[in-house]
């Protein structure tokens, strides 16, 4: 039940920081255009992103205690992935405005906003609610081409420019870049030896498994193009670790080779624990199952759930997303103090579950814990808001166009994001009551 419970608990950061980061940057005035959507569609997608893993969680328990009954598993199964094509098509949108706009006028923009709903939502919506899921039209993983070339080629442009050009802002551009590909693609680099050496664990996985049964209810070409994005994604991760280790022996190191030396260095150990079996000379244990479960948590579901939102909240206060002032203040503080508490506690929570502690020693080791962590996030939430990361100081303004937007644009953007959530309610209702999934399964399980 770890997943489960680590799905609610990624649901209550993810959906707290989205909430949060929405009031606090609605307050912002100073955001410029592409900022301004940016800030918006990033809490957006949490809150959305939170709700997949609210509906994770609860399609796990609901397969758990088997599929008798109304089968509402159907419903869990079909709202996730709906919302994952929410969080999906503004990853996508994210990486083409920010931080540098490749979108370069209004006709673009609206242009851009028709052919992603149109392909990411509405194309995919249409196909599962006429039952057909996962299919090639649903042109799954090439959300992570898109985005890791857009925020990919920014990153080399700005880490690798000519040395009398680089200052703070190309500095902070090529980072921003960096911590966005860690937050889409973190879970992904961790399987990078499973590539390379063919490991089960990365070429053979049912990626559209509503894990009834056994039956394989997704084509070779769909898992296929998902296989050829987690390639990309890890294509993309050792490129920047290089750049990375290019710069540092050039003496222009930064905190991002760290970050992407973690997650690299985690993908080494992970290959010994999800290769190995019961006789394996790396683990000695009968039951090894239970470890690589064990090991998928605390990586790259830890990473999934957990260090996304954090991430995210590092890149909303960081890069001045937020107008800190002697109103807004409190707020972002508080919502700091919600992510790392929960986040804290859930960890421990985990650690219990696996390793039996008494539970008056986990209650003291837990206020240990979050008195430590409060007490660190009031210095460093100072520090951070102090010192904000300016993207756009000493660059040439041509890498910025000035688009004016409509008025009240954004906030019809907010409506739409809970009118889309309402239909998601509504198509996952219709394909719960029409058995829309389990009809899929059943057909291309060859079961009548």
């Amino acid at each position: 039940m770890a997943d489960s419970n680590l799905a609610f608990i990624g649901a209550i950061l993810s959906v707290s920081l989205g909430f949060f980061a929405l009031h606090l940057v609605r307050k912002n005035e100073n955001l410029k255009w592409n900022e301004a959507i940016a800030g918006h569609l990033i809490s957006l997608i949490f809150i959305c992103k939170g709700l997949q893993y609210a509906a994770s969680g609860y399609f796990e328990e609901a397969l758990n205690s088997g599929m008798e009954g109304d089968k509402i598993w159907q419903f869990w199964a079909q709202f996730l992935t709906i919302m994952d094509y929410a969080f999906g098509s503004g990853i996508i949108m994210i990486a083409l405005l920010y931080p540098i706009p490749f979108l370069r006028s209004k006709k673009q923009l609206k242009i851009a906003v028709s052919i992603i709903a149109t392909l990411f939502i509405f194309i995919p919506l249409i196909l599962d609610v006429t039952g057909n899921p996962w299919t090639v039209l649903h042109l799954n993983g090439l959300l992570y081409v898109i985005a890791g070339f857009a925020w990919g080629s920014i990153y080399i442009y700005f880490k690798l420019i000519n040395e009398k050009e680089r200052n703070n802002s190309t500095k902070n551009i090529s980072m921003v870049c960096g911590l966005f590909l860690t937050l889409q693609m973190g879970h992904i680099w961790m399987m990078w030896p499973g590539m390379f050496l063919q490991a089960d664990y990365f070429y053979f996985i049912d990626l559209g498994s509503t894990g009834v049964g056994t039956v394989d209810i997704t084509s070779t070409m769909f898992d296929y193009f998902w296989l050829v994005g987690y390639t990309f994604c890890i294509a993309v991760g050792l490129t920047m670790l290089a750049v990375e280790i290019y710069q540092a022996i050039n003496g222009n190191s930064s905190v991002l080779l760290y970050i992407l030396s973690f997650y690299f260095i985690i993908g080494a150990i992970g290959y010994a624990v999800l290769s190995s079996t019961g006789g394996s000379a790396f683990w000695n244990i009968g039951e090894d199952s239970d470890i690589k479960e064990m090991w998928k948590t605390f990586t790259s579901q830890m990473h999934f759930t957990v260090l996304r939102s954090l991430i995210a909240l590092y890149i909303l206060l960081k890069y001045s997303f937020f107008d800190i002032n002697e109103k807004t203040k409190p707020i972002a503080k508080l919502m700091a103090i919600i992510l790392i508490v929960v986040a804290t506690s859930a960890v421990l929570e985990l650690v219990q579950s696996i390793i039996p502690l008494n539970q008056m020693l986990t209650a003291a080791l837990l206020g240990i814990i979050i008195a430590f962590g409060i007490g660190w996030e009031e210095k460093s939430f100072d520090r951070l808001v102090a010192n904000p990361a300016n993207i756009n100081d000493s660059i040439d303004k041509k890498w910025f166009p000035s688009i004016k937007l409509p008025e009240g644009v954004l906030k019809k953007l907010d409506i739409a994001c809970w009118i889309f959530i309402i239909i998601a309610a509504l198509f996952s209702l219709i394909v719960w009551k029409t058995d829309g999934i389990l009809n899929v399964v059943l057909e291309r399980g060859g079961v009548s």
